[in-house]
């Protein structure tokens, strides 16, 4: 519960801004996961009890101020004007492009989909259409607006307390989206005796797999993440996320 009442203690730490948009870099940096647009988690997110007791946007330097200074700047730009952010963002974007060509994007790196979101992801990828956009979302409602988007992934997130949202989200896309992955993230002390059917990535509680499980270390459906000495830059190493790989994993597994 402690956990949960920091999650709700966010909402004092946010600002209104009214300073001009595009005068600070859209991008935020993280040494796992890479390069992400972030939003406001107390704004954007529907969280699960999982989700709202290990989010790492409950911690660490993503909660600093000048963290929370961009993403409340971002939404308030991307509700007013999700076109003129994506076009802002595109130059940042093809920046990154000419110095790594194997550049890529996490959409939420924290916070989630809203409607405003979707239209500025959509627009991205029509004018960078070569760009891997790797969207990470909770929100069964939002996931059809991004259905079969080429270059676009969604990475939608379960747990335990969620698992219902996978047939919410199967009954909206009619079943056939190309694009759509799960992963699986499990709670504190849980253990697993198999992994869940279809899920592509399977993370443990704090990338630590418990002592005694009976899923292997070398399974398809295991992160990277959980295995590595070193977390930094494993995102950018693996890209299953972001490559087809993990769609291809929940039609296999």
């Amino acid at each position: 519960m402690a956990r949960i009442s920091k999650f709700r203690q966010l909402r004092n730490r946010y600002q209104d801004f009214k300073l001009d948009s595009t005068k600070y870099e859209i991008l935020s940096n993280n040494k796992v996961t890479g390069w992400s647009v972030n939003f406001p988690i107390v704004r954007t997110c529907k969280p699960s009890k999982v989700c709202a007791e290990t989010c790492y946007g409950l911690r660490g330097p993503i909660t600093w101020s000048n963290s929370l200074d961009k993403q409340t700047r971002n939404y308030h730009w991307v509700k007013s004007d999700p076109e003129n952010f994506s076009v802002h963002l595109e130059r940042e974007v093809r920046r990154k492009l000419k110095r790594d060509p194997k550049f890529y994007l996490r959409w939420n790196g924290v916070g989630d989909l809203f409607d405003e979101a979707v239209i500025a992801l959509k627009h991205l990828n029509t004018l960078v259409p070569e760009l891997p956009i790797w969207c990470v979302t909770r929100i069964p409602e939002q996931v059809p607006s991004l259905k079969n988007l080429k270059n676009v992934w969604v990475h939608f997130s379960l747990d335990k307390h969620s698992v219902e949202r996978r047939i919410r989200v199967e009954r909206l896309t009619q079943g056939n989206m190309k694009n759509l992955f799960f992963s699986y993230q499990t709670d504190k002390g849980e253990q697993l005796k198999t992994v869940p059917e279809g899920i592509s990535v399977l993370f443990f509680d704090k990338y630590q797999i418990p002592e005694g499980t009976p899923i292997p270390s070398g399974h398809p459906s295991v992160c990277p993440l959980n295995i590595a000495v070193d977390i930094s830059n494993v995102c950018h190493s693996c890209r299953r996320c972001f490559n087809g790989v993990g769609v291809q994993l929940r039609n296999t597994l």
